[in-house]
């Protein structure tokens, strides 16, 4: 049987010959769907026995390596997909009521939507959307940013507060119900075609029980259940900046030598650029399989440290991946400067890396504070 990495490779075969026109009208690759469908990565990570392919945290991290090589967008998409799927996974395992979304992920191919980016901040945090109880229902009202793969999706996790109790509630809601509506606003630098659009809910009528999680009001990330997201959601998101970089690493290789400025370099600055750009890929690759290696047993009390972790790989891995397509562009010389070229798109999107929260300088406070609670929480009492 074909693993995750091994699906992600061919189809980031498949895709790359069209990234170029996606990265042009900014139009989500829906035929890349259709067959990351059909192959079975959208399904990979859900347990075998509700018919995934059951990829580990550090599988699905190479995997989305793999496939970003391909499309970033696309990579970069699905990866607000395939995230969920590690934590409701993680939740199946733990005895949480997931499995009948994980089968129809598997039996049906359904999509999975997110907007939880605005819960990941360092203190108290209540989202402006809301939902008023009616009767055994919810009311939805409220809009959402950054809803990427707006246009593929199936069903959408939405964060609003209850009217009544001012609990964070995290709700699904289905793509297709009444009052939700995507207004198309993603235009962008790069990651042109990922249709992060906003998502509009007007009146949206949900029933109760499709509330996965009552959350009090206070700092969300302190939550264990949002901990683990960003468990799951920074190594993997991490790894698409790795497969950018390593695309623009091997777009460098064969473009040396042949761009007008590049031509009669001295082969010595040639190597140094070389040395450089090599350094940068191997601290990328070396700190994302390190911490995807050291976060994916389930870490129970440990959930913080986890968090810390993931969020320092984040944060290192996307400035090293944007040193990576640097110093490509300048092994390439001018002719990376076109747009027919692949490094044109690949330096573009690279820079996508440092919007995805936590985002500096709240990234190092929220990962120094957890890693000290927890090197004060290993000394002994006697010594504080």
């Amino acid at each position: 049987m074909s693993t995750m990495i091994d699906i992600a490779r061919g189809l980031a075969d498949e895709f790359r010959p069209r990234a170029a026109e996606y990265d042009r009208t900014g139009v989500l690759p829906m035929e890349n769907y259709d067959r990351m469908r059909e192959a079975g990565y959208l399904r990979a990570i859900v347990p075998e026995e509700l018919g995934g392919l059951g990829a580990t945290l550090s599988e699905a991290a190479r995997a989305q390596q793999a496939l970003a090589r391909g499309c970033a967008s696309t990579a970069l998409a699905v990866n607000m997909h395939q995230f969920q799927i590690g934590v409701m996974t993680d939740g199946y395992r733990n005895g949480a009521p997931t499995e009948a979304t994980l089968r129809r992920v598997a039996n049906e191919g359904i999509v999975l939507g997110s907007t939880g980016a605005e819960m990941v901040v360092a203190g108290d945090w209540s989202p402006a959307a809301t939902a008023a109880r009616n009767g055994d229902d919810y009311i939805v009202n409220g809009r959402k940013y950054f809803c990427s793969q707006a246009t593929a999706m199936n069903v959408v996790r939405v964060n609003a507060r209850d009217t009544e109790s001012n609990e964070l509630l995290v709700i699904a809601i289905p793509a297709t119900a009444p009052g939700v509506r995507i207004e198309e606003t993603w235009d962008t630098t790069g990651m042109r075609a990922t249709a992060s659009h906003d998502l509009v809910l007007e009146d949206v009528r949900v029933p109760a029980t499709s509330v996965g999680a009552r959350i009090p009001y206070g700092p969300p990330m302190r939550v264990p259940g949002l901990a683990n997201v960003g468990r799951w959601f920074l190594p993997l998101v991490s790894s698409v900046y790795i497969g950018v970089a390593e695309e623009a690493r091997a777009e460098a290789y064969k473009a040396i030598g042949g761009g007008v400025n590049s031509a009669n370099r001295a082969d010595v600055l040639t190597d140094m650029l070389i040395g450089q750009m090599e350094a940068a890929f191997l601290t990328a690759e070396s700190v994302r399989n390190e911490v995807a290696a050291r976060v994916e047993p389930w870490p129970g009390d440990e959930i913080q440290a986890a968090l810390a972790s993931a969020v320092l790989c984040k944060e290192i891995v996307t400035a090293q991946a944007l040193i990576v397509v640097d110093k490509a562009v300048e092994l390439a010389g001018g002719r990376a400067y076109f747009r027919k070229s692949p490094l044109e798109r690949l330096a573009r999107d690279v820079r996508a890396g440092r919007f995805h929260p936590p985002s500096s300088p709240i990234s190092f406070q929220m990962a120094g504070e957890r890693t000290r609670e927890a090197a004060a929480s290993r000394e002994p009492a006697t010594a504080r």
